[in-house]
């Protein structure tokens, strides 16, 4: 079955000479639920490394090149979509031939022809970069979490510092997105945001790592100097039994290994965690030996 494209979608990336980061298409969905493409833009091809006329000769789509693990949940929402004529805007993965893969943000505006096909007119974003700052800055912070000493107030600094430009980033790309989808003559205007938030988002970025690396150092000098002075101010007598105790040895065990009653090693526990400044036996061993 052929089809001919009912208007021509908005070129969006021809108009910009390239600075557009993804394509723009126009996709169909036959009443038998097949897929196709009536047009996709030649940058495609640049960006995700996808032939724009071998697709659009396609009789029917499988949408293969996206993630085993997105390509799901995609198609659900294509179906969502077309059934209740609600935007698609999602974000997946697309393998790409040389290996690897980029998130794609695929955005479209349903309409329904008299025959029941459903025609989407939309555009694909490369939000690769964007997608890997945020997994980054998650990743940096959930890093600094597991420090119990002053790391996490420095997480809290990086993590307020790069909100605001996080946002102004997201509702650039917001306005960006709706612009292409109407074609709206500011499409230009809205790129050169764009590319002026992410600027301010990365330098943020970058900023806040440097400063949760900041606390890491800290925390970590914290742990030593206040190791160093736990230990100095243990027994040898104590210092054995902490040592055991790092082992995952019980009271009753490292009464069995020192040849002590069990009720001795709760006396030394007990001291130890006074002279350590530290709430369990658990944390002592941690401050002692780091």
């Amino acid at each position: 079955m052929n089809f001919e494209k009912e208007s021509s979608p908005f070129d969006l990336a021809a108009l910009l000479g390239g600075a557009f980061p993804g394509h723009t298409m126009q996709r169909l969905r036959t009443p038998d639920g097949t897929y196709r493409y009536s047009y996709v833009s030649a940058e495609i091809e640049k960006t995700f490394g996808l032939n724009a006329d071998a697709l659009m000769e396609l009789e029917a789509v499988d949408h293969s090149w996206i993630h085993q693990e997105d390509r799901a949940r995609f198609i659900a929402a294509l179906e969502r979509s077309a059934s209740q004529l609600t935007t698609l805007d999602e974000e997946v993965r697309v393998e790409l031939p040389e290996g690897g893969f980029k998130w794609v943000r695929s955005i479209g505006r349903p309409r329904r022809q008299s025959d029941g096909t459903v025609i989407w007119d939309g555009v694909a974003l490369d939000v690769t970069d964007r997608r890997e700052a945020l997994e980054a800055l998650h990743r940096t912070l959930s890093d600094a979490r597991r420090n119990e000493i002053s790391e996490g107030r420095f997480a809290l600094i990086a993590a307020n510092d790069v909100l605001r430009p996080l946002a102004d980033l997201k509702a650039s790309i917001d306005r960006l997105q709706a612009a292409a989808v109407d074609a709206s003559e500011d499409v230009a205007s809205c790129v050169d945001e764009v590319v002026q938030h992410s600027d301010h988002f990365t330098r943020a970025l970058t900023a806040s790592r440097d400063l949760i690396q900041a606390g890491a150092t800290e925390a970590s000098r914290q742990i030593t100097d206040h190791g160093g002075k736990a230990m100095s101010s243990l027994t040898p007598r104590q210092i054995e039994i902490m040592r055991l105790v790092q082992g995952g040895a019980s009271n009753r065990d490292i009464a069995e290994a020192l040849n002590i009653r069990e009720g001795t090693v709760k006396l030394h526990i007990s001291a130890i965690l006074k002279r350590t400044e530290t709430r369990n036996r658990t944390e002592a061993a941690r401050i002692c030996f780091g």
